[in-house]
Parts: structure tokens; C-alpha cells; sequence
């Protein structure tokens, strides 16, 4: 469908109808993509809304934290003992 045909459509429509779609369309114009928000931003958040108690120190983590390595267990898995001890 045309711009125009379009246009053609809405002026057929009662008065009070074309005050109601050119609001929407207006506050539709209107609102601006959001930027993507930091995770700091997200914790600020979700601290507010009261969903987590407090908001972790960023500072805390280090590069050491990414060197990290498990130890090896000589044995099997500890996921496999977990479930046979469930059952």
C-alpha cells in the first residue's frame, strides 16, 4: 500500500480515531533506541528494585580470576557421585 493510499484509508476513519493513531504515531516517532547499558548499569538496577542486596565490588576482580584451573581428583567425576548420592 501507497503512502497515499494509506492516507486515503486514515481520513475515512471518524475523527476521533485519526487524534488517536496520530498520537501513537507520534509518541512512536518519538521514542529513541535505547544505548546498551553497562553492567554496572544493570546492577545499579536491579539494586534499586531490591531483586539483589548489594552491588558487587567491581575492583574485587582480578586478571588472576581468568588464570584459574581446576584441580585434577584422581577418581570419577564429582557430578557422577553427586547423582548417585541423590539416589
Amino acid at each position: 500500500m501507497s503512502a497515499r493510499e494509506l492516507l486515503s484509508e486514515i481520513q475515512k476513519l471518524p475523527i476521533v480515531e485519526q487524534r488517536h493513531l496520530l498520537q501513537k504515531l507520534t509518541r512512536s516517532l518519538n521514542e529513541q533506541p535505547r544505548e546498551p547499558i553497562s553492567e554496572d548499569e544493570v546492577q545499579r538496577i536491579l539494586f534499586e528494585k531490591g531483586i539483589i542486596g548489594n552491588i558487587p565490588d567491581s575492583s574485587a576482580y582480578t586478571d588472576e580470576d581468568e588464570d584459574f584451573e581446576p584441580i585434577e581428583v584422581i577418581g570419577k567425576p564429582l557430578s557422577e557421585t553427586i547423582i548417585e548420592e541423590r539416589r
